[in-house]
């Protein structure tokens, strides 16, 4: 097998996810946050998304949407925090879905290496507890003269986008983007090439509550593969109430030379259904199914350079 080196991503935040996760409580102050992150890049990530502090809408707002509302100073001191001691690994800025304004405001405090964007619409809805815990909602479309915005600025800052597929549909939304045809609101059609370089960054989402959901099956993966965009590298994010079903999707993945987003975010069980004692434990999970197959893991610096990201230097 012809094995690309493997690229981890931590994601460290419950919330969502698993809201009775036994560190839930713990892991919402700086400090905390950041040392959960750092741990993990000591344990083999080279990729950290990271969704910082933040507050939610309560309700559906009259924009129509209800998405997160990051705490810039927070966020920043987590990000400052991990940079001061893994200046090389990449900082990947999460919230796909937050305002637009909102979200250039986060990657000018934080100056990210890259930062996600939906290219489907966000119809997210985690009730992993729906007895016991009042489900959360992420609702949000995304035109495609606001991705256009969103890659404009991501080019003038600096932030190389993280392409969030949760279908094939996004794939459709890159070649539009890439066609450079675009017709503005007073009717007028212009042209604008160039907004998404190559090599593309995206990640695919599998069981992810909702009714965007896509199943935890390797038919699922495999469509998403088969159909993937020239110059296009993949990693995925998995959503499971059954933590073997999870991490059979995570070996696929492993498998199929795709690279893997790992943490609480995602699913805090080890396949037996206890919970991990930190997010570390779950990279390293990745780690040893990689080193089973022989599958090499890569650096931060490897990472930078397969994902096209500017040196941290």
């Amino acid at each position: 097998m012809n094995w690309k080196p493997l690229i981890v991503t931590v994601t460290c935040d419950p919330q969502l996810q698993d809201p009775l996760n036994p560190r839930c409580d713990e892991l919402k102050t700086v400090e905390a946050i950041a040392k959960e992150y750092k741990d993990a890049n000591a344990a083999g990530a080279a990729m950290d998304h990271i969704h910082g502090i933040y507050s939610r809408d309560p309700v559906v707002q009259p924009d129509g949407r209800q998405l997160q509302i990051p705490d810039l100073e927070a966020t920043t001191e987590i990000v400052e925090q991990i940079r001061s001691e893994y200046p090389q690994v990449g900082i990947q800025q999460g919230l796909a879905s937050m305002r637009p304004e909102q979200k250039l405001k986060l990657w000018e405090a934080i100056k990210p290496d890259m930062s996600s964007l939906n290219l489907n619409s966000h119809d997210e809805y985690f009730d992993p507890y729906p007895r016991e815990v009042q489900p959360i909602s992420c609702y949000s479309v995304h035109p495609i003269n606001e991705l256009r915005q969103y890659f404009q600025w991501a080019g003038q800052h600096g932030v190389k986008p993280e392409l969030e597929c949760f279908d094939t549909g996004a794939f459709d939304a890159v070649r539009i983007i890439r066609d450079g045809i675009f017709w503005n609101d007073d009717g007028q059609m212009e042209e604008e090439r160039g907004l998404l370089a190559d090599p593309l960054w995206a990640t695919f989402f599998f069981g992810w509550p909702g009714q965007s959901c896509q199943p935890m099956t390797d038919l699922a993966l495999f469509n998403q593969v088969f159909h993937l965009p020239d110059q296009m590298n993949w990693s995925m994010s998995c959503m499971s109430r059954c933590p073997k079903e999870y991490w059979a999707q995570i070996n696929r993945g492993v498998l199929q030379n795709g690279h893997i987003r790992v943490g609480y975010e995602d699913c805090g069980r080890h396949p037996d259904g206890s919970y991990a004692s930190c997010n570390a434990d779950l990279v390293d999970s990745v780690v040893q199914m990689a080193k089973r197959v022989g599958r090499p893991l890569a650096g931060a610096d490897e990472a930078r350079e397969t994902i096209g990201l500017r040196s941290a230097t």
